[in-house]
């Protein structure tokens, strides 16, 4: 140890000052090589990872918000279309129609004497005009009290013109026979259910 010594004394101070300044490029190569470089190259990759998700989301950011105000515009229509369909019922529901008028009418005290569909009128590919005839008979006050509450029923009922006849009972009451051309309009058999099914099939996806 003591020869070691007495040798690297020995040695010139400027071959001392190259060995020390080889040794530390040495450790510093060994260091860069084996820590800084890996960590450098792992940390541009995280960059650039995000960088990348960065610009997805920037991507995706409308598209997002398009689908949620998309979706509430189709939540809108569906609740629109939903009212519309009880309003223009389709074959399956028309005759609910009858039952609601038949049981107002008699609710006023009318006696229906005639309730029948003439004919089917097309519109276009979705809804059609049915229009039929109906006729009652009974009090004055009491058609005009029915006319009043056929504006109340939750479906689209035109009354398109109707004529009036008078007669006098036996035990003197005086009657009216009102003969009512009316029309409705429907959705026509499988449409209107297809596009409730295509609704509910775009809402799931």
């Amino acid at each position: 140890m003591a020869n070691l010594i007495k040798t690297i004394s020995g040695i010139k101070k400027l071959y001392r000052f190259i060995a020390y300044f080889l040794v530390i490029i040495f450790i510093g190569a060994l260091y860069y090589f084996m820590l800084y470089s890996p960590l450098k190259d792992e940390l541009e990759k995280i960059k650039a990872d995000h960088e990348r998700l960065l610009n997805d989301i920037n991507k995706i950011k409308p598209k997002v918000q398009n689908y949620e105000q998309f979706k509430k515009e189709v939540e809108i229509l569906d609740r629109q279309f939903s009212m519309l369909l009880e309003i223009l019922p389709n074959e399956k529901s028309y005759n609910l129609i009858y039952d609601q008028l038949v049981d107002l009418a008699e609710k006023n005290s009318l006696k229906v004497v005639l309730f029948q569909p003439t004919n089917e009128t097309s519109i276009d590919d979705f809804h059609s005009k049915v229009n039929f005839n109906m006729n009652v008979e009974g009090g004055y006050l009491e058609f005009v009290n029915f006319l009043h509450h056929v504006s109340f029923i939750n479906r689209v009922i035109n009354l398109n013109n109707f004529t009036i006849t008078q007669r006098k009972e036996s035990d003197g009451r005086m009657v009216i026979s009102v003969g009512m051309s009316m029309n409705s309009y429907m959705f026509k058999q499988g449409q209107g259910d297809q596009k409730v099914q295509d609704n509910k099939t775009g809402e799931k996806k």
